[in-house]
Protein backbone atom coordinates (compact mmCIF):
# COMPACT_ATOMS: atom_id res chain seq x y z
CA UNK A 1 0.00 0.00 0.00
CA UNK A 2 1.24 3.55 -0.90
CA UNK A 3 0.99 6.24 1.50
CA UNK A 4 1.64 9.65 0.61
CA UNK A 5 0.50 13.17 1.15
CA UNK A 6 -1.69 15.13 -1.27
CA UNK A 7 1.45 17.91 -1.85
CA UNK A 8 3.50 14.74 -2.72
CA UNK A 9 1.33 14.09 -6.25
CA UNK A 10 3.30 16.25 -8.85
CA UNK A 11 0.76 18.40 -10.81
CA UNK A 12 2.19 17.87 -14.20
CA UNK A 13 5.27 15.97 -15.68
CA UNK A 14 7.54 17.61 -18.16
CA UNK A 15 9.70 16.31 -20.95
CA UNK A 16 13.16 15.84 -20.30
CA UNK A 17 12.71 15.97 -16.25
CA UNK A 18 13.71 13.24 -14.00
CA UNK A 19 11.23 11.21 -11.33
CA UNK A 20 10.93 8.43 -8.90
CA UNK A 21 8.63 5.91 -9.61
CA UNK A 22 7.07 6.88 -6.69
CA UNK A 23 5.85 10.31 -8.09
CA UNK A 24 5.09 8.38 -11.85
CA UNK A 25 2.86 6.40 -10.21
CA UNK A 26 1.22 8.97 -7.40
CA UNK A 27 0.42 10.81 -10.74
CA UNK A 28 -1.09 7.87 -12.54
CA UNK A 29 -3.22 7.38 -9.61
CA UNK A 30 -4.44 11.09 -9.69
CA UNK A 31 -4.59 11.19 -13.36
CA UNK A 32 -6.64 8.60 -14.70
CA UNK A 33 -6.79 9.21 -18.10
CA UNK A 34 -2.97 8.82 -18.77
CA UNK A 35 -1.04 5.95 -19.57
CA UNK A 36 2.86 5.28 -19.35
CA UNK A 37 4.89 3.27 -21.05
CA UNK A 38 8.90 2.25 -20.98
CA UNK A 39 10.80 -0.38 -22.23
CA UNK A 40 12.13 -2.17 -19.30
CA UNK A 41 9.77 -1.12 -16.30
CA UNK A 42 6.99 -3.63 -16.16
CA UNK A 43 5.39 -2.49 -12.43
CA UNK A 44 5.09 1.60 -11.03
CA UNK A 45 6.81 0.91 -7.49
CA UNK A 46 4.67 3.09 -5.47
CA UNK A 47 8.24 3.05 -3.13
CA UNK A 48 10.76 2.96 -5.55
CA UNK A 49 13.36 5.72 -5.42
CA UNK A 50 14.51 4.82 -8.85
CA UNK A 51 14.21 7.31 -11.61
CA UNK A 52 12.80 7.65 -14.79
CA UNK A 53 13.06 10.62 -17.34
CA UNK A 54 10.01 11.63 -18.98
CA UNK A 55 11.55 11.53 -23.05
CA UNK A 56 7.92 12.99 -24.94
CA UNK A 57 4.09 13.25 -24.00
CA UNK A 58 1.54 13.09 -26.48
CA UNK A 59 -2.22 12.55 -26.84
CA UNK A 60 -3.51 9.86 -28.80
CA UNK A 61 -6.90 7.86 -30.13
CA UNK A 62 -6.40 4.38 -28.51
CA UNK A 63 -8.28 1.76 -30.78
CA UNK A 64 -8.87 -1.33 -29.46
CA UNK A 65 -10.44 -4.70 -30.37
CA UNK A 66 -12.05 -6.70 -27.53
CA UNK A 67 -14.05 -10.24 -27.66
CA UNK A 68 -14.50 -9.86 -31.66
CA UNK A 69 -15.96 -6.17 -30.80
CA UNK A 70 -13.87 -2.89 -32.14
CA UNK A 71 -13.91 -0.33 -29.41
CA UNK A 72 -13.52 3.17 -30.87
CA UNK A 73 -12.11 6.02 -29.11
CA UNK A 74 -14.38 8.42 -28.02
CA UNK A 75 -11.82 10.89 -26.22
CA UNK A 76 -7.79 11.40 -26.71
CA UNK A 77 -5.74 9.47 -23.80
CA UNK A 78 -2.28 10.78 -22.56
CA UNK A 79 0.82 8.60 -23.28
CA UNK A 80 4.07 9.77 -21.37
CA UNK A 81 6.92 7.49 -22.77
CA UNK A 82 9.38 7.02 -19.59
CA UNK A 83 13.12 6.06 -20.15
CA UNK A 84 16.04 4.91 -17.41
CA UNK A 85 17.39 8.52 -15.88
CA UNK A 86 21.02 8.41 -16.44
CA UNK A 87 21.31 9.89 -13.08
CA UNK A 88 19.04 7.11 -11.11
CA UNK A 89 20.03 6.45 -7.62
Amino acid sequence: MVVYKFSDIPKELLVDQSYTLRQIRLFLLANKDCTFLHKDINYLDGESRQRVTVISKDEYYIHQHSDRSYLYPNEKKVIYFLSDSENSD
